[in-house]
């Protein structure tokens, strides 16, 4: 026989709209009520048809994360934190890779539409990407998150500044000839700490030569280039790589070209991912504030959907959260015979 809330009314002693005051938290329940509820359940086994329930309610308590890969660790550290709190508030995640495909991008958010999820959480793909105009036909709530976005909603960190606090961090230590690992530059975080970096190295009146810039995808693999920099002259006393998997891949390619971090070359990277305290020397970055990320951006989205009618009218916010310098072993003052 079918078990029904009528069911778990009839063996509680309540009314079946008591049961699913308690099931959908549309009303208070007393607690002893509550707790006669719960019994029945348990006794007959109930299991809520949440298809039915998310049809009644219009909600699905499902959201959509779309990152551009899972195997860049800062990706995988933002899907696991954002799944943790969605759980938390009772939110299943749809995780979607876009795998930096552009159309993937747009392909992933129609399906996610479809299976009417809340709300969406994305990391684009980068300026080329449509997913940003194309979102605003979607009837569903988005938030960007990791890469700000002027008059969308979106949680990201400050990454100008966190460029600046690099490049003070390396003048300081007195160098002067300095070489940058940059990845795509029509991705907006990275730009801005390029030009956050070589804002504040002008200001110490210090200039990059071209040469001394290289670019590519912010992956492990460009890490290796760092060799190219050993055959330049003047050669770079110091690296700045635009996020730590590209400094982890420099810092590897310099242990076996027989160079000594930092003695013979000093190396900052940007993320603070959990690998970088474990490198020896540990390695100096600049830190994103990944789970206040993860959960204002997560806290913005069940705003939006739970408040879309009254969050209607009001101006998108871009909230932008400040980055901390973490200064390790993988970085040291110039010494003078170098100098």
């Amino acid at each position: 026989m079918k078990v029904t809330i009528r069911s778990v009314a009839k063996l509680a002693g309540v009314a079946p709209s008591t049961v699913s005051h308690y099931l959908n938290q549309s009303a208070p329940v007393a607690a002893d009520t509550a707790l006669s509820v719960e019994r029945a359940i348990a006794t007959l086994n109930y299991r809520v048809n949440l298809g039915a329930r998310s049809l009644r309610m219009r909600k699905t308590h499902s959201v959509g994360l779309i990152i551009p890969n899972i195997t860049t660790p800062f990706f995988g550290e933002i899907a696991e934190i954002i799944e943790n709190a969605l759980w938390d508030k009772e939110y299943q995640m749809l995780l979607c890779i876009s795998e930096r495909d552009l159309e993937r991008e747009i392909v992933q958010i129609e399906n996610l539409a479809r299976r009417q999820v809340d709300g969406i959480l994305m990391v684009y793909q980068g300026e080329q990407s449509k997913a940003i105009q194309f979102s605003k036909s979607i009837p569903i709530p988005i938030i960007f998150v990791d890469r700000p976005i002027p008059g969308e909603y979106s949680v990201a960190t400050d990454n100008f500044s966190g460029g600046q606090l690099a490049a003070r961090h390396l003048a300081e230590l007195g160098h002067r000839c300095i070489g940058m690992m940059c990845g795509e530059a029509e991705i907006r975080n990275v730009a801005e700490r390029m030009d956050g970096f070589l804002t504040e190295l002008r200001r110490w009146k210090i200039d990059v030569h071209p040469d001394h810039i290289l670019h590519g995808r912010q992956e492990l693999q460009f890490g290796l280039r760092v060799e190219e920099f050993l055959t330049k002259q003047p050669r770079p006393t110091a690296i700045f790589a635009t996020n730590d998997i590209v400094a982890v891949g420099a810092w590897l390619k310099l242990l076996e070209r027989g160079c000594r971090v930092p003695e013979d070359m000093s190396i900052i990277g940007f993320d603070n991912i959990e690998m970088s305290r474990f490198l020896s020397p540990p390695l100096t970055t600049v830190g994103q504030a990944t789970r206040e990320i993860a959960a204002k951006a997560v806290e913005l989205l069940l705003q939006r959907i739970n408040e879309s009618e009254q969050l209607a009218n009001i101006k998108p916010a871009n909230v932008v959260i400040p980055p901390a310098i973490h200064i390790r072993g993988s970085t040291a003052a110039l010494l003078r015979e170098r100098g």
